[in-house]
């Protein structure tokens, strides 16, 4: 069987983010955060595994669809000095729902609506890139070099 055709590289990435759900009309939080597990990340979106789609009332799927006044963001705390949190707005493209015996969670395809060249999701590689080996190893100096 052929590799799937991709329009980006997907790697696999050991972070976890959180899920979060915003009226931008009214600027408020609807929804989370919900912690995912980011388990492939691209220039232009995530991989999550999370343990619920439906959080305090809403459906994180399909109410950013539904409703253009609902914007699903990925949120991660600054692991710099200022402590700044990193959002990201993203669109989910589909979910599933893995009902494997011992585990039960979703999987859930969101692409990033920002630019892939975008200086927040520079910033999400970076950081998932230091997560793979000590910081400053040849993986990381590669994988910096590929993306950036």
């Amino acid at each position: 069987m052929g590799k799937a055709q991709r329009r980006a590289e997907r790697y696999n990435k050991n972070i976890t983010i959180d899920l979060v759900l915003w009226d931008v009309n009214r600027d408020m939080r609807l929804a989370g955060p919900v912690p995912c597990f980011v388990v492939d990340l691209s220039s232009y979106g995530l991989g999550l595994i999370l343990n619920q789609v439906h959080f305090q009332g809403h459906h994180f799927f399909y109410e950013p669809q539904d409703n253009a006044d609902k914007q699903l963001y990925i949120e991660r705390e600054g692991e710099e000095k200022d402590g700044e949190v990193l959002t990201i707005p993203v669109r989910p493209v589909w979910f599933n729902l893995d009902d494997d015996e011992e585990l039960r969670c979703f999987h859930m395809g969101v692409e990033f609506q920002a630019p892939s060249n975008d200086e927040r999701i520079t910033l999400l590689k970076r950081i998932a890139a230091g997560k793979m080996g000590e910081e400053g190893g040849w993986l990381n100096r590669l994988l910096l070099k590929l993306w950036t």
